[in-house]
């Protein structure tokens, strides 16, 4: 949610970076050029957790695709075809 804690400007990010980047640690801060929202800041560990949880659901949507196929129909590869390969 966008409160006026958690917005900066482009001028505050060029003069401030230090501040901005502070704020950035708590929650993300809102950039604005001329009134108008134009990129969001967020922490490091914030950008992992999220692309982790990203990645989590789009592995568990491909795992509901494979539990829908016809297991009859794939070709199973054998362990030792798997290990020549390698």
């Amino acid at each position: 949610m966008i409160t006026l804690n958690n917005i900066s400007s482009i001028s505050d990010l060029r003069f401030k970076t230090k501040k901005v980047i502070n704020k950035a640690a708590i929650s993300p801060v809102f950039l604005f050029n001329r009134s108008t929202p134009t990129s969001v800041i967020i922490s490091f560990e914030k950008y992992q957790e999220m692309t982790d949880v990203l990645e989590d659901y789009y592995l568990s949507l491909k795992a509901e695709d494979y539990e829908k196929e016809n297991k009859e129909q794939i070709k199973w590869i054998s362990h030792k075809e798997v290990k020549k390969h390698v």
